[in-house]
């Protein structure tokens, strides 16, 4: 992992001299106040794991035929520079993950989860993480009711739920297909799906359970 988040300098000659290309592999974490040591590095027609982005509009990379197996977007400016600069965009994002720090009834953040859900060809293909944290579970499924999918599909849910909150009745449900962690309330089940990776853990005893008085 390359962390951007602290300054990267170089001196002499080389400042001006080198643009580094990235190896395979490398997974950046970038945030506005160190966004300049990117001139240091040439990401375009390059492939990059994971890159994470806090508070920096990702539009002002050069990222030219770039293919980001995850874009990781730390908080809700991050949010906001993606989805207005998307359609406009020449890079590729394979997965997108969403932090802890997201409000779940950010329009735009509900508006991307249904883009990628529609296959729009300038989205994401797929959701690799979602963080609900701060007991907002519950208020995700209600924002996503207005969203035509019944089915989110994610590869890794994180959710603290706290209280004894049982949610309204919504036929939305949480595919998840990797891996899910859960800290809290057990009646987040009840709204949440496992994959077949995830066939061998019996939820539907904790299931029935959480539906009597």
């Amino acid at each position: 992992r390359l962390d951007l988040e602290a300054p990267l300098f170089m001196h002499g000659e080389e400042e001006n001299k080198w643009e580094l290309k990235l190896p395979y592999g490398v997974s950046l974490f970038i945030r506005k106040e160190s966004s300049y040591s990117l001139e240091l590095f040439d990401l375009t027609e390059t492939r990059i794991k994971r890159l994470a982005v806090s508070s920096f509009d990702i539009a002002k990379m050069k990222l030219k035929n770039t293919h980001i197996e995850e874009l990781f977007l730390v908080n809700e400016a991050a949010l906001k520079f993606f989805h207005d600069s998307m359609e406009s965009s020449e890079f590729c994002v394979e997965k997108i993950s969403f932090g802890s720090r997201l409000n779940p009834k950010n329009e735009k953040f509900l508006k991307l989860i249904k883009l990628v859900h529609e296959g729009e060809t300038t989205a994401p293909r797929k959701i690799k993480r979602l963080v609900l944290n701060r007991n907002s579970f519950f208020v995700f499924l209600k924002e996503t009711r207005r969203i035509s999918q019944r089915k989110i599909h994610v590869e890794e849910l994180a959710v603290t739920q706290t209280g004894k909150d049982i949610g309204s009745e919504t036929e939305t449900r949480i595919v998840v297909s990797k891996k899910i962690t859960i800290t809290g309330n057990a009646r987040v089940l009840l709204f949440i799906e496992l994959g077949p990776e995830l066939n061998h853990l019996s939820i539907d005893g904790i299931q029935t359970k959480c539906r009597s008085p």
